[in-house]
């Protein structure tokens, strides 16, 4: 079911021809085949996603019209632009992966993606009861997000492997033969089109403001009373067990012994690390912690949930160093067994310190230049 209304995209494409208007999607219930889950007129829903680097889109909101990713497939654009951009990957199969490269030649080769927010598109989401009839083959999925990310990331592209779903890409053999894009940036070099690191700065207010591309990464140490434990203690998600960024869309806290910290950035794998994230109401980094190459976030008790970007998730040190949540802190009850517990005596609460700081290679990435530009006072954690 699609209502567009005619001023909300055909007069914006007539101009910028290289404008792509995407609607804002609600859900279809296929039991009266009506709509559901529309947004009240001008508030935020389904229209704009944002890119993570393991090639995965979390849907995102902010005071902007500007679409950072597209969801993929419901979308208007015209016909002379999107052949100008050379259409889609020809070689990726199944479903997936066409949102990302779409959305980054768009970007980078001068157009732009705007959301159309009194526009709706009714959309069947699929489950359990209504599967999809098509049977795509295995690893298309990441076969193609793998496309698009080396497409237009350059060298972040070695970040996207570093992820476990890539793995089968590390063999050199498979990755020239799987991952031959030589045409598709042939193309685009005729285009003189901007860089990775254009893309990341010209959507600072989610890489940088928002955290997503952290300076520094850290475990957050219990600072306790080594006598009365075996071992220095660390918080982690129970659930996470690896890199994931979509995986569930919550998790719980938990304690587990600290990592080493000889081992090189890509190898600081698992659910242990963290940094500053989220914008402030000022629009500032940061108000939360997440978990890295995840899309966790500390909220409220001894939970996360998806990263929001914005300030409603609040979490932070504080000065004499306890892990405030909101309005209480986090605590080790060592009378229990060293469990952990939400307390609001926040004074004589546990005492957290970061452990094995680096900086990441997301981070390294960047030029001198665009690191000074960004500041990275942006990148400090709410204090309470």
């Amino acid at each position: 079911m699609m209502i567009f209304k005619r001023e909300s995209y055909l007069d914006q494409i007539n101009q910028n021809y290289r404008r792509v208007i995407v609607p804002t999607i609600t859900s279809l219930n296929t039991e009266t085949w009506t709509e559901e889950g529309r947004p009240p007129p001008g508030t935020a829903g389904l229209s704009k996603c944002y890119l993570t680097f393991d090639g995965e889109f979390k849907w995102t909101t902010d005071s902007t019209s500007n679409v950072p990713i597209m969801s993929g497939g419901l979308l208007v654009i015209s016909r002379k632009w999107f052949f100008e951009i050379g259409g889609y990957d020809t070689t990726m199969m199944g479903w997936g992966g066409e949102n990302l490269d779409q959305s980054l030649r768009i970007w980078r080769c001068g157009g732009e993606i705007v959301s159309a927010s009194e526009s709706y598109v009714a959309h069947m989401w699929r489950d359990e009861k209504h599967p999809a009839k098509y049977k795509v083959a295995a690893g298309s999925g990441q076969k193609n997000r793998a496309r698009a990310m080396k497409i237009h990331t350059g060298s972040w592209f070695e970040k996207t492997l570093s992820f476990p779903q890539f793995q089968m890409f590390h063999d050199k053999s498979v990755r020239e033969k799987a991952l031959d894009v030589s045409s598709v940036q042939d193309d685009l070099m005729g285009m003189k089109c901007h860089s990775f690191q254009w893309y990341l700065d010209r959507f600072s207010y989610i890489y940088r403001d928002g955290g997503v591309l952290p300076h520094e990464v850290f475990q957050l140490e219990a600072n306790l009373d080594l006598s009365s434990s075996s071992s220095s203690l660390c918080l982690e998600l129970s659930g996470h067990h690896q890199w994931n960024n979509a995986g569930n869309p919550s998790d719980t806290l938990t304690l587990s012994p600290c990592k080493g910290e000889t081992s090189g950035p890509t190898a600081r794998d698992g659910s242990g690390w963290w940094h500053a994230s989220n914008r402030k109401q000022d629009g500032t980094c940061c108000s939360t912690f997440r978990v890295w190459n995840t899309d966790q976030c500390l909220y409220g008790g001894l939970a996360t949930s998806v990263c929001t970007l914005d300030h409603g998730q609040v979490a932070g040190l504080g000065k004499e160093g306890q892990l405030h949540v909101s309005n209480q802190c986090i605590n080790i009850n060592s009378d229990k067994d060293m469990t952990l517990e939400m307390t609001s005596d926040c004074s004589n609460a546990t005492k957290w310190i970061k452990r094995g700081v680096f900086e990441p290679m997301e981070y390294q990435l960047l030029d001198e230049g665009m690191k000074r530009q960004w500041g990275e006072k942006q990148f400090e954690a709410e204090m309470f």
